[in-house]
């Protein structure tokens, strides 16, 4: 009886606990969107692509809350392809809201990538890009754990972090993870020389225009923008942000897109709500690969929205 006791520990209950407790570090630390999952409810959102991903609630809060105490900003911002505007995002965004949140700030980024289609497919819904990705497929995302996320979404072992724990990774290029409010935090480790830098931004040049160039305007996706806004307005106060990219990809979005900024500013007019390209400034917000602010660039500009805010 007693080794029958001590067989169905180490083949059941052991397993299972080492389980638990990989799942638990995943809640903690995790380079994937797990985090983003498992938080609570929130009161107010940053929300957009991984262009926006990196924009610092903390820096956004420690300036707001002089004018707004119950503000805490949460980052809910994913990647072109997982959080472009739409049924799905939308959907995502309403349960993220505390329901009774009446007097929150909602950042609402912008890009032309995030209101376009494939241009060889119909601008339906049924046939967007974000369909098979996490956002679109966790019902569920204020759940701790998330089970419906690490079943459907999560795309490593679910031991990934308690191996990395037991088993720290060498000579890494950089230590990625979600922060508790929701910021995706990048500390570079190891950094390319100018020469690789310039020749590796070359190329994500190039891959970057046939992407815009294979793309459409989506009147729907501008429509649905247009209802998430009308959504957020219930919850408090709502202002579009296009942020600072670099020209050559600038020049690109404006080669495939060239009314993005009217459309915006005609929105922004119908919805009562402020419209601010940071591209339009004088600035030297640096970027480390053309389109994503580096730390440094992005806490300057999360201060400089922060006085905006303030003002609004």
């Amino acid at each position: 009886m007693g080794k029958s006791l001590l067989k169905l520990f180490i083949f059941s209950v052991l397993p299972f606990s080492v389980i638990c407790y990989a799942v638990f570090l995943t809640g903690k630390k995790t380079d994937d969107f797990y985090k983003r999952f498992i938080s609570p409810q929130q009161n107010s959102l940053i929300l957009g692509s991984s262009r926006a991903a990196g924009m610092n609630p903390a820096i956004l809060d420690s300036i707001l809350n002089r004018k707004f105490p119950e503000v805490k900003l949460y980052n809910y911002a994913f990647t072109w392809a997982h959080s472009p505007y739409g049924p799905k995002y939308l959907e995502s965004i309403k349960k993220k809201v505390y329901t009774n949140s009446r007097n929150g700030i909602f950042i609402v980024t912008v890009e032309p990538t995030a209101l376009m289609v494939e241009k060889n497919k119909p601008d339906s819904p049924e046939y967007y890009i974000e369909n098979d990705k996490s956002v679109a497929k966790t019902s569920t995302v204020s759940s701790n754990p998330n089970l419906e996320y690490l079943f459907e979404s999560y795309d490593y072992p679910i031991t990934k972090e308690l191996n990395k724990k037991l088993f720290p990774p060498k000579n890494q290029m950089a230590e990625v993870e979600i922060l508790e409010n929701g910021k995706y935090d990048v500390k570079v480790l190891k950094d390319f020389t100018k020469e690789q830098k310039l020749e590796i931004n070359r190329t994500k040049m190039i891959q970057f225009r046939e992407k815009v160039k294979g793309l459409k305007v989506s009147v729907n996706r501008i429509n649905y923008l247009s209802s998430t806004i009308d959504f957020l307005k219930k919850h408090g106060k709502v202002i579009m942000v296009r942020l600072p990219i670099n020209k050559v990809p600038y020049s690109i979005e404006d080669k495939y897109y060239s009314d993005f900024d009217n459309t915006m500013i005609k929105l922004s007019q119908e919805k009562e709500i402020q419209y601010i390209n940071f591209n339009e400034f004088n600035n030297n917000y640096k970027t480390s690969d053309e389109v994503h602010l580096i730390p440094e660039s992005m806490n300057r500009l999360s201060q400089e929205l922060g006085k905006i805010l303030i003002e609004y």
